[in-house]
């Protein structure tokens, strides 16, 4: 796959959920925010808020956070903006490769998020240790001024060998598609204005 560029055009406020909790709804966004583009039909299978990390796990229809053969998460670690993407990048990769039997790394390309350093790429696990499955991953981490973002999509299906991995083009396309929507707005900032 070729490298890709991050850098975002201004996108419409209706194409994205914001990962908040217990904002009201009216309630204006303020500070810096993580927007991401709705799964629609998916269902949230978790959500939390604890040692300085907030997530949120969805899975398809019909899916749970046991049986999954797809996933899209998203990680917001509060007051670690300004971390280097590609750091947590090796570190992800690191705890992968410890944690599979065969890993394959691919960079698709550093450069910015809504002006923002940001750094995507994605792993190919032929078989992970626990589950015994095979798992493919695209990240994207952007590292805010304020917090730090991760937002990844999963695939997870029967082990694999690593020079024919189980990925169609369609899914990775709709994966691309997705990461390319991802933005992070600022009320304080205007170029970074939030809906």
């Amino acid at each position: 796959m070729n490298p890709i560029r991050l850098l975002l055009p201004a996108l419409p406020v209706l194409t994205f959920a914001v990962l908040t909790f217990a904002v009201p709804a009216a309630a204006a966004l303020q500070g810096e925010n993580l927007l991401v583009p709705p799964l629609t039909g998916w269902a949230k299978i978790y959500e939390g808020n604890g040692n300085g990390i907030r997530m949120q796990g969805f899975v398809p229809p019909g899916e749970t956070a046991d049986v999954w053969s797809q996933m899209a998460t998203i990680e917001v670690f509060l007051g670690r903006g300004g971390y280097p993407p590609g750091k947590l990048r090796d570190q992800v990769n690191v705890g992968l490769g410890l944690n599979c039997d065969g890993l394959h790394v691919e960079d698709l390309g550093a450069g910015t998020v809504n002006g923002l350093p940001a750094i995507r790429w994605m792993t190919y696990c032929s078989k992970l240790h626990q589950y015994g499955k095979g798992e493919i991953d695209m990240f994207q981490a952007v590292s805010g001024k304020d917090n730090f973002f991760l937002v990844y999509r999963a695939w997870r299906g029967p082990a694999f060998d690593l020079a024919h991995p189980p990925v169609s083009a369609p899914m990775i396309k709709e994966w691309e598609q997705y990461m390319a929507s991802v933005a992070v707005c600022d009320s304080r900032d205007p170029t970074r204005p939030c809906p």
